[in-house]
């Protein structure tokens, strides 16, 4: 059983790390930002999408769910570089049936 100084201490060496991770979000942010600018620009001149930029961003955006999870104490488990870098979906989106999809199709990517 953990006792009271052992939790005071967890809380606050969780804040320090809600810190540096509230920092890894807006940095993560801003990296969204360029990828969905720089997927604009191809689309916009070559038609096409970059399939390394459709799954960079959705892994991207994973991580900045797991941070969220993590902030709002609803995960325990930090991301990365805790973590390995996520691949894909979150998890628990993966389990969810979907019924609409908002990428391009395979055939609008271009490698």
């Amino acid at each position: 059983m953990e006792t009271r100084s052992e939790r005071d201490e967890s809380i606050w060496l969780r804040l320090v790390f809600m810190i540096l991770f509230a920092i890894a979000f807006n940095v993560a942010e801003f990296v969204l930002f360029v990828v969905a600018c720089i997927q604009f620009l191809v689309k916009a001149f070559s038609g096409r999408v970059l399939a390394a930029g459709t799954e960079f961003g959705q892994n991207l955006a994973t991580y900045i769910y797991e941070i969220i999870r993590f902030l709002t104490f609803r995960s325990n488990d930090m991301p990365w570089p805790f973590a390995p870098w996520p691949d894909g979906a979150p998890d628990d989106a993966r389990a969810r049936p979907t019924t609409l999809t908002a990428g391009p199709a395979p055939a609008d990517m271009v490698d």
